[in-house]
């Protein structure tokens, strides 16, 4: 059975009031970090998917090409993200995660990940699996409209993923 459209449009809201939530909520604090909460989660992609072309990092989060490039040099300027040379392409290269990279991730999310464990104190492990698997279906569902449509219309200025 297909969702409602007043089912639809009330998600939709809730999503829109969640990312800005978020948004504030990731930046409590952030003033104690050298780096912007944008470039926090680049350095985290990064750290996960290293070593990996700024590119490919772009796409995954779904931002441009200069957008991208002030996060890079802004981690690059904190010491917390390197380039490398690409073996396969001497033209191109690869971003790695410094050990200070590493060490602002695990205490930015340590912070992060306490203060919302303390809002959340009756939440169950289930209930968080839920959380997160009902949260990645919406984000792939939306990634798949996002290229659907961008593959529909042609590539991007500026470079498409």
């Amino acid at each position: 059975m297909p969702a409602d459209k007043a089912r639809i449009e009330d998600l939709l809201d809730e999503l829109a009031r969640g990312s800005r939530t978020l948004r504030i909520f990731s930046q409590l604090g952030s003033e104690d970090f050298p780096v912007s909460n944008a470039s926090h989660h680049v350095l985290k992609v990064v750290l996960r998917q290293q070593p990996i072309h700024a590119a490919a990092v772009a796409c995954y989060l779904g931002i441009g090409p200069g957008a991208m490039s002030r996060h890079v040099a802004e981690l690059e300027a904190a010491d917390l993200l390197d380039r490398v040379n690409c073996a396969s392409d001497a033209r191109r290269q690869l971003l790695t995660v410094t050990e200070s990279g590493r060490e602002l991730v695990r205490e930015r999310d340590r912070v992060r990940g306490e203060r919302l464990a303390g809002l959340l104190p009756g939440w169950t492990g289930q209930r968080l699996d839920d959380a997160i698997a009902t949260l990645g279906e919406l984000n792939e569902a939306m990634a798949r409209g996002v290229e659907e449509t961008r593959s529909a219309n042609g590539p991007a200025k500026g470079g498409a993923c």
